[in-house]
């Protein structure tokens, strides 16, 4: 390793690293610890470190802060034009998905960027045991009495259906990667500014506005696709 070119080197360890785990590295195994994989390849640190980052851009391995670098898990297809739930879409992959609420002040928790709604739950998603996803809900003011008492980890769609009598006829998707916030990060066992994607889901019953779901993705854990029908205006 050390005979590779300048600023190459950690591109070559980055290859074996991700040989070796098509060859024999399961979803979830633990890497060897960054002091071993220099040792390993005859580099400094910084160097390792940099090509762990390039393969946890690839999405092929994540980091758990205070824990070490792991093999990522397939990723999830996620189609956002099926109207099915999360959960459903999760199965027909086999792959099971789990949601918690958390116990979390809504006074520390952002503000929607959508008026005239309130904070409503902030959720965990774990797919086959790994955190992939957190979700923080909104609702108009007029739904917060409604909703007392309500299960928290059904899909949204069903939640509006089955407690409210509402039904969604759109929404408004928009698509923002950024980093972790540290109240993010924490949840994620990850450090603040690790690259999460954002999904923003704003619903709507006719013109009127019935939920703001803000979802934020390990990107390396989903596979996001949509389809769109073009119109000549």
């Amino acid at each position: 390793m050390k005979d590779a070119p300048e600023g190459a080197q950690y591109l070559v360890i980055a290859d074996a690293i991700a040989a070796q785990i098509a060859a024999d590295g399961p979803p979830s195994t633990r890497l060897s610890s960054e002091r071993a994989l220099a040792e390993r390849f005859g580099c400094q640190r910084p160097t390792i470190r940099e090509a762990l980052q390039y393969l946890e851009g690839r999405g092929l391995i994540y980091r758990k802060d205070r824990s070490g670098w792991y093999v990522s898990p397939p990723r999830l297809d996620y189609d956002l034009n099926l109207a099915v739930p999360l959960a459903e879409i999760a199965r027909l992959q086999d792959r099971e998905l789990v949601t918690e609420v958390l116990e979390e002040n809504p006074a520390l928790q952002p503000p929607c960027r959508e008026p005239a709604t309130r904070f409503l739950a902030l959720r965990r998603r774990s797919l086959d045991g790994q955190t992939v996803l957190i979700e923080r809900l909104y609702m108009p003011n007029e739904y917060g009495q409604e909703l007392a008492g309500a299960d928290l980890t059904m899909s949204m769609s069903d939640l509006l259906r089955d407690e409210l009598g509402v039904q969604i006829t759109y929404e408004r998707l928009t698509l923002n990667p950024t980093g972790m916030d540290p109240g993010l990060a924490r949840l994620f066992s990850a450090t603040a500014g690790t690259p999460v994607l954002e999904i923003e889901r704003v619903r709507f019953s006719g013109d009127r506005l019935v939920s703001v779901d803000v979802e934020y993705w390990r990107p390396a854990a989903v596979r996001v696709t949509m389809n769109t029908h073009w119109e000549r205006v």
